[in-house]
């Protein structure tokens, strides 16, 4: 009985050394008692081609007079003459803006006082239609104070095409989901999006033109993009792409 007595302890000890020991950090052991359930990321992207309804032109209108007063003066006059002739063609007065106008003193060769006053100021047209450029375009000649600084163009839907670019990205994970649903026998339910990316860009026949003057001369950034624009592949300087990149994560489970 005594054999017994010593030998009950001895195998106790001996079990509770053969346990297995668990070690890590809290996250490790949460992981092992709770793992984690499969996720996989499904990648949409979209893209709509969409055409510059809008044109902002500048216009640079500069004055010179013996006196300041007077150039400034005739720069004011000529401004409200142009303000009226443009309103007249169609455009409204909230679409022609004025900037500060800056000034210099002009000196000749040999004076350390100004010959006279030059006075630059800068007038910014938002038009829609063509004839209205026209308009513009017949008071630059009518006025040689008045000349073309650069025509810029907008596109005035962009938030309804990212919002159509972002529908459709959504619409290219889904499609993607079912067809692995289908493939694979398996359940994806939607547990979190990524990637927020939406964006516009000119396309490649834009890029290739930086400023559109009235007599329809050309000037490209740089000789490759030069050719790419006269090989005439259907790009048109107005024309932008709106793009959008999307990730959605799914649960994967085993189908019902």
């Amino acid at each position: 009985m005594k054999w017994f007595f010593l030998f009950f302890p001895l195998l106790f000890s001996t079990l509770c050394l053969a346990a297995p020991e668990i070690r890590g950090t809290p996250q490790d052991l949460r992981g092992l008692l709770h793992p984690a359930e499969n996720i996989v990321t499904i990648h949409g992207s979209a893209e709509e081609t969409a055409y510059s309804d809008r044109a902002i032109v500048s216009l640079i209108v500069t004055t010179e007079e013996e006196l300041l007063s007077d150039a400034i003066s005739a720069n004011h006059r000529l401004r409200s003459k142009l303000h009226q002739s443009l309103t007249e063609a169609g455009i409204k007065g909230t679409n022609i803006k004025s900037s500060k106008f800056s000034s210099s003193p002009q000196y000749g060769w040999m004076g350390k006082k100004p010959k006279s006053y030059k006075v630059v100021n800068r007038i910014t047209i938002s038009i829609n239609e063509e004839n209205q450029l026209h308009s513009i375009a017949q008071l630059t000649d009518q006025n040689r104070e008045v000349e073309i600084a650069n025509t810029a163009f907008e596109h005035s839907e962009k938030r309804l095409y990212n919002k159509k670019v972002k529908s459709k990205a959504l619409q290219d994970i889904l499609e993607q989901k079912e067809d692995y649903e289908k493939a694979l026998g398996v359940q994806l339910t939607p547990v979190g999006i990524r990637g927020d990316n939406i964006h516009y860009r000119a396309t490649e026949g834009a890029m290739a033109v930086e400023e559109v003057v009235v007599t329809a001369a050309r000037i490209s950034s740089a000789s490759a993009e030069s050719d790419f624009f006269e090989s005439g592949q259907g790009k048109t300087f107005d024309e932008v792409i709106y793009e959008a990149e999307l990730s959605v994560d799914f649960r994967v489970r085993p189908q019902p």
